[in-house]
């Protein structure tokens, strides 16, 4: 590619918010390479020369929502507050991001699925490095004596691995993506009852 860095940087981030905006409106199958080049604006060999195909496509999709919802926790992690206000900002950073850019989609489980079986080992990693953030926030609360495990008489990991599993199941009701609203509130209330429970 003979453009500029920055010019080639900002292409790319216009190819992928495309592709994204094309798989939640029909789904990862449904959606083609020239959908997607036709969306961003771009030949279908410019596409090529950046993505070599649909799953490239979709892994580099994935890798980038990822960076930037750690970017989003790790600056809550930095502007510091209680363990309450900075669970519910990153649970809303990743979590409830990810529910508005896709709940509505009528092809949330195609790309559950995808996201699991294109890049499993990616989705893998955000949580890993999503669960890591919620347990920092946890640890600097005992530090502080803000929070103490003994009440709950579990670990850091149990608590944040109950918290993770509560939020994913507070997305649905009935089969159903609840609203984002809704999925707002639930997540508060999950996150004042987890640090309720370890208060110290």
């Amino acid at each position: 590619m003979s453009e500029p860095l920055q010019e080639q940087l900002v292409r790319r981030d216009a190819i992928l918010d495309a592709a994204e905006q094309l798989f939640a409106q029909f789904g990862y199958r449904r959606t083609s390479m020239d959908d997607v080049a036709r969306r961003a604006g771009v030949a279908k060999g410019t596409l090529y020369l950046y993505f070599d195909g649909k799953v490239a496509l979709f892994r580099a999709m994935q890798s980038r929502n990822a960076e930037a919802a750690m970017a989003r926790c790790d600056a809550i992690s930095a502007a510091g507050g209680s363990l309450l206000s900075q669970l519910l900002a990153m649970l809303e950073a990743v979590y409830g991001v990810f529910h508005v850019r896709y709940g509505a989609s009528d092809h949330l489980s195609e790309l559950s699925a995808t996201r699991q079986s294109v890049g499993g080992d990616l989705a893998a990693r955000l949580e890993t490095d999503f669960a890591d953030r919620l347990a920092g926030a946890i640890d600097q609360s005992v530090v502080a004596g803000a929070s103490d495990l003994g009440r709950s008489g579990l670990t850091v990991a149990q608590i944040v691995a109950a918290l993770l599993s509560g939020a994913r199941g507070a997305k649905y009701e009935e089969g159903q993506a609840v609203s984002p609203d809704v999925y707002r509130e639930r997540l508060d209330h999950l996150v004042r009852v987890t640090v309720a429970a370890i208060a110290a």
